[in-house]
């Protein structure tokens, strides 16, 4: 996930098992766009009669939850790690999705035209970062992912998957010649210039490595990576990576950021980075607590701005509790350190929500004789129970064995504490006295406007305020009216359902809340996680797919309503003219009504992840032409693309293998 710092151990059966630092998440939202944009509730709610003017107020969502008939997505909450990967892993035409459970495994859903298929477990255990492209030369989509380290017992180098027209998937043996490390970002980028795929990797460093893990691999052509440098630290927890191209010169550069500094790395001819920190970004280099940034061109002028969303890591605070009065509902987060919670006058039952517990800690212990809770369901994911005053009765004087210790002391009161070396987290109800939690540290969101290669804090310039921690951000043309807007998912309270956000931009000027977007997480014990923008179902309108840590993912379909009457075009970009470069990196300029349009294939938010979304989105509102659209690939090659028609799809370079009927 994309502001996730996770780490696993292994078991004796070398089964790998979840320990997972996030966010400490926010209690309030404040907006200021103008007009103060508030409303308290359980759901944090946006208040939709208060909206500045120009921005169209509906009685119909923007977005709505897709069901199981389109996505079968789990109904159990789980720990997440990053975005969703959004690829066309079997080159039909339609974008797959691979979704990670972190600790578990990473989960491939095919596309059947817009309904997914039952989910095939590509691979099991411990998966951070993964990337998508054709590395190998021979046609087929390589997926890359980097394994975990074992909290540093057991580091591991990345392997790489096959996959097949036919969806055949092969595969999976180590990269041999890497340097071990705790895993965390893999991305694909041509470094050379040459068309081929290289690849940069960031890690967690082992003892062994003060000079950090991040490094940088040649693709030699021969299915296989070789070392070429190694990559500053941005400090810390200073493994999250972003590729860009802040100064437009068509090579890409790199920004690594995490808990401490951004440090930006200007790429050169020949794969060479300078550390141009200072004079690309300023006193900005000092932002710390980034969970994600996203390339945005917000003013339509051809170059990329930059958003950044902020958290403070839950590894920071260590114990934390959450508490929503108007439902009685208490949440909290455990680590590292023995902790009793004040005790907690519930009505009726002890009832108990999401409970995840993460290797080696899983015993739950009940009442003065320590009885231990079992479950029929797997570790790895939410456990729910309930528990009568006289099954808990008591509390025990020696705790001195790892585990939750629950026990109900008359009256009642019961009591929560113990001691667990990685993440305890769970949700309690019918919490009639009211805990004491503490304040949330503000983080705000941060829009960075680049001016001629250097970037300018535009925050405040575009009235945007937003004082809620965030997890991730999801950029897109949301109406089709021609201007990028953004999807934000909230750290949240997971003493309650959250509301996320969605900032509608205002030709350029400024951003302003829409209201009744329609995205709700209802799941409790769960905090923001990563989100993406695809269009799933072609029909041009682009959706969004997020994850909660500790929750759910979520598919949301765009309603359309905020973007009827709006135009748009989509460019599907494949191999070069030559067949040399692949589509990753791949770069639209698309020129129509007095804007500039650049869409990247690959461009995400993700901290860790690279997927290859080569279908290119760019709403048009009421622009009835397109003056120029050119895609330039990797190695300089590039091709017009003749777009004489609106509202549909068009090619660029070599996709022989997509049906004709899924280019209009």
């Amino acid at each position: 996930m994309n502001r996730l710092t996770g780490e696993t151990r292994f078991n004796e059966n070398d089964q790998p098992k979840l320990i997972m630092p996030v966010t400490r998440i926010p209690l309030s939202l404040t907006f200021v766009l103008g007009l103060v944009l508030y409303s308290a509730g359980a759901h944090a709610a946006l208040d939709s009669k208060a909206q500045p003017a120009g921005v169209k107020v509906s009685s119909s969502p923007l977005f709505s939850e897709a069901g199981p008939d389109v996505i079968p997505l789990e109904a159990r909450s789980r720990r997440k790690w990053d975005n969703a990967i959004v690829a066309d892993l079997d080159h039909d035409g339609h974008l797959d999705l691979l979704l990670t459970e972190h600790g578990q495994r990473v989960r491939l859903f095919w596309n059947n035209g817009g309904t997914f298929a039952q989910p095939y477990d590509i691979v099991q255990g411990d998966m951070h970062g993964i990337a998508i492209g054709e590395s190998n030369g021979d046609g087929r989509e390589s997926v890359i992912i980097y394994p975990g380290g074992g909290g540093g017992n057991l580091p591991r180098n990345p392997s790489a998957f096959n996959i097949g027209r036919d969806r055949s998937i092969e595969g999976g043996e180590e990269f041999p010649n890497f340097e071990r490390c705790r895993g965390r970002a893999v991305k694909l980028i041509d470094l050379d210039g040459d068309g081929g795929l290289d690849l940069l990797t960031t890690g967690f460093p082992l003892p062994t490595q003060p000079e950090g893990a991040n490094r940088l691999y040649r693709n030699n052509g021969r299915r296989g990576f070789d070392f070429v440098a190694k990559l500053p630290s941005s400090r810390r927890l200073g493994d999250r990576a972003l590729i860009t191209d802040f100064n437009n010169d068509g090579v890409p550069d790199v920004i690594l950021y995490g808990d401490a500094i951004l440090v930006a790395l200007r790429g050169e001819k020949g794969g060479r980075f300078t550390d141009v920190s200072k004079e690309v970004l300023g006193d900005l280099a000092n932002t710390g607590d980034v969970t994600s940034i996203a390339e945005i061109d917000y003013d339509n002028d051809g170059d990329f701005d930059l958003v950044l969303t902020r958290a403070e890591p839950e590894s920071k605070i260590e114990n934390q509790t959450y508490f929503d009065p108007k439902t009685g509902t208490f949440a909290f987060v455990a680590f590292r350190k023995p902790f009793q919670f004040e005790d907690l006058k519930i009505e009726g039952d002890f009832k108990l929500e999401n409970l995840q517990m993460a290797w080696p800690d899983f015993a739950v212990l009940v009442g003065a004789q320590k009885r231990t809770l079992g479950f029929k369901v797997d570790r790895w994911g939410s456990k729910d129970f309930v528990l009568k005053p006289e099954e808990a009765e008591g509390w025990p004087e020696d705790r001195s064995a790892n585990g939750l210790y629950i026990g109900y002391l008359g009256n009642g009161l019961w009591r929560v504490g113990g001691h667990t070396d990685q993440r305890t987290c769970g949700v309690l109800h019918n919490v009639q006295s009211i805990p004491s939690v503490p304040r949330e540290t503000p983080m705000p969101l941060l829009l960075l406007e680049n001016r001629g290669g250097r970037f300018v804090d535009a925050t405040a310039q575009l009235g945007i305020t937003v004082s809620d921690q965030t997890a991730s951000v999801a950029v897109g043309d949301f109406d089709n009216d021609g201007w990028s807007d953004l999807f934000l998912v909230r750290a949240g309270n997971p003493a309650m359902p959250t509301e996320q956000i969605v900032l509608l931009n205002q030709q350029g000027k400024s951003f302003a809340v829409a209201a009744n977007a329609g995205v709700v997480s209802k799941e409790l014990g769960a905090v923001g996680g990563g989100a993406e923008a695809f269009d799933y179902n072609e029909d041009g309108k682009l959706d969004l797919i997020y994850a909660n840590e500790r929750g759910r993912w979520h598919l949301f379909t765009n309603n359309g309503v905020a973007a009827a009457g709006n135009n748009y075009v989509v460019v599907k970009v494949g191999f070069s003219p030559s067949r040399k470069a692949t589509a990753q990196g791949a770069v639209l300029t698309l020129k129509a009504g007095g804007q500039i349009y650049r869409r990247v294939v690959g461009a995400t938010s993700a901290a860790y992840s690279m997927g290859q979304n080569n279908h290119l989105h760019v709403g048009l509102g009421k622009c009835d032409r397109v003056d120029e659209a050119i895609v330039r690939w990797t190695n300089g090659e590039s091709e017009v693309v003749h777009i004489d028609a609106l509202n549909r799809s068009f090619a660029a370079g070599h996709l022989k293998d997509i049906p004709p009927d899924l280019l209009k």
